[in-house]
């Protein structure tokens, strides 16, 4: 009798793997909901040109609301492999030549905005009655302004390739790589304050990850100079490999060979620099930018305006993009509900939007006035191109919400802190892009019916012909020396 029962009785094994089968279908279900959540809400917020709220907003609503999918860390992890990706992105778009033209006016404006937004996040936290630390952690999540956000809404009112543009895009590129090291420095005080007993050891914990990531800034700046030689010498010796081919075959003989090279050496070089800054004690992602800015100068043959690795890696960035909504959604998962809706993280987030927008909104100052003058420019004397500035700087975007959730994980921020940032942050992001495309028609408009030129525009031309006139007058003393030698040998 118990034999024939034991018939009937279902193998342990059987029931175990049903068990994790189910288990395993029902985490498949959690995230075809998330990436559903995530794709329609990143389509709803693009149509605002706000595009990374989605992933944020899905996480929230499915995690810390709904309490339905658990952090894991797995999840993170892809998250972050996504964010390394987009970061990486950004650097491929550094144009160096438009740096080294614009680069005293573009590093005042960056650096400016991005100290100036630090204290007066911190003085707001300090009014709140918040200690000096978590007040200066709350601070930095103010002090980036998003290159992806910029560049995008350059592009969408067709704006990236005038001086103005152009000056946007590279001050937001070097307001975030100065951003990257004030959160190469948070992590640093995350990890270490408990150690710091003296005034010295302070020092030491701000000091060590700066000089680290100036390390790797500069590094990034080598290999961006001989990453296009190297790419060139290899070039040379491919088509001289080819040379029997007609010239459409040779092109594409040494594209199918250059391609592959140029897409490993990126991502190795990318992870190398990922992993070699986060173990000296920078942040990661400054190694990522860094990265991306060595295989910068290498230009497409088909756009000039793109550097070849841009170009090759923009079919693969919706990947990327994906990833990192990921990663936007597992910041997400991180927003204390009860506190984002309380009366105090609501009160103080909506208070924290003034430093968040004010910090960044005066650099509109900055702009010179139409004849060239540092001091009557800005909204005084050139309020147009200073509004579209303005509002083009006060964009937010991944940075700063890393930047809070850094700070909140390693115990600097509290909760209701994290709150207020993040309200400062979402408003920041889905704002500005409206009140830019209305500032740049405004703009456009007055340009065209008083049939003027932008003025840093016209500056930038003048310093040109200047620079011209010079290589002339040095080329007329080069070739008159010559010649005096010549008949001086005869």
């Amino acid at each position: 009798m118990a034999e024939n029962c034991s018939g009937f009785m279902p193998d342990r094994s059987d029931i175990a793997l049903t068990a994790d089968t189910e288990e395993q279908m029902e985490e498949l279900l959690k995230i075809s909901v998330l990436m559903l959540a995530i794709f329609l809400l990143s389509w709803i917020f693009r149509k605002v040109k706000a595009e990374l709220l989605g992933g944020i907003v899905a996480g929230f609503l499915l995690g810390p609301v709904l309490e339905w999918i658990v952090f894991e860390k797995a999840t993170y992890m892809v998250g972050r492999l996504g964010l390394i990706l987009l970061v990486m992105q950004g650097g491929l778009g550094v144009d160096v030549q438009y740096f080294r033209k614009t680069w005293l006016f573009t590093t005042n404006l960056a650096i400016t905005g991005t100290i100036v937004p630090v204290l007066l996040g911190w003085l707001v936290m300090y009014l709140a009655d918040r200690d000096t630390i978590e007040g200066f952690a709350a601070g930095t999540a103010l002090s980036s302004t998003s290159i992806g956000m910029s560049i995008m809404m350059l592009i969408q009112f067709n704006y990236l390739k005038t001086p103005l543009g152009g000056i946007i895009a590279v001050a937001a590129m070097v307001d975030d790589v100065a951003s990257l090291v004030i959160l190469a420095v948070l992590q640093e005080i995350g990890r270490s304050q408990d150690d710091a007993t003296s005034a010295g050891d302070w020092a030491w914990l701000v000091f060590k990850p700066t000089l680290i990531s100036l390390a790797v800034i500069f590094a990034g700046a080598v290999l961006n100079v001989m990453i296009p030689k190297i790419y060139a010498m290899i070039k040379e010796k491919l088509e001289s490999h080819y040379q029997d081919f007609g010239p459409e075959d040779k092109r594409k003989a040494v594209d199918e060979a250059l391609n592959p090279l140029i897409l490993g050496g990126l991502l190795l070089v990318t992870f190398g620099a990922v992993v070699g800054s986060g173990f000296a004690g920078s942040s990661y992602l400054l190694g990522a930018f860094a990265a991306g800015m060595a295989f910068s100068q290498i230009r497409s043959d088909t756009d000039p305006d793109l550097s070849k690795a841009e170009e090759l890696w923009g079919k693969h960035q919706s990947l990327s993009w994906w990833m990192a909504s990921v990663s936007f959604a597992t910041l997400g998962f991180s927003i204390p509900a009860n506190d984002l809706f309380s009366a105090k993280g609501f009160g103080l987030g909506m208070l924290y939007v003034i430093p968040a927008w004010l910090g960044k909104f005066f650099l509109g100052t900055f702009v010179p006035g139409r004849d060239g003058g540092c001091c009557n420019g800005g909204f005084w004397g050139n309020f147009d191109d200073a509004l579209v500035v303005g509002w083009a700087m006060v964009a937010r975007g991944e940075l700063g919400f890393v930047m809070s959730q850094a700070a909140r994980n390693d115990g600097i921020m509290g909760d209701v802190t994290y709150a207020a940032c993040v309200w400062a942050l979402f408003i920041c992001t889905l704002v500005p892009p409206f009140l830019f495309g209305w500032a740049l028609a405004r703009k456009k408009k007055r340009d065209e019916n008083s049939g003027r030129r932008d003025s840093l525009e016209e500056q930038l031309d003048t310093k040109e012909s200047e620079v011209e006139k010079i290589k002339a007058v040095k080329m007329r003393q080069h070739l008159s020396s010559v010649q005096r030698n010549a008949r001086t040998e005869l």
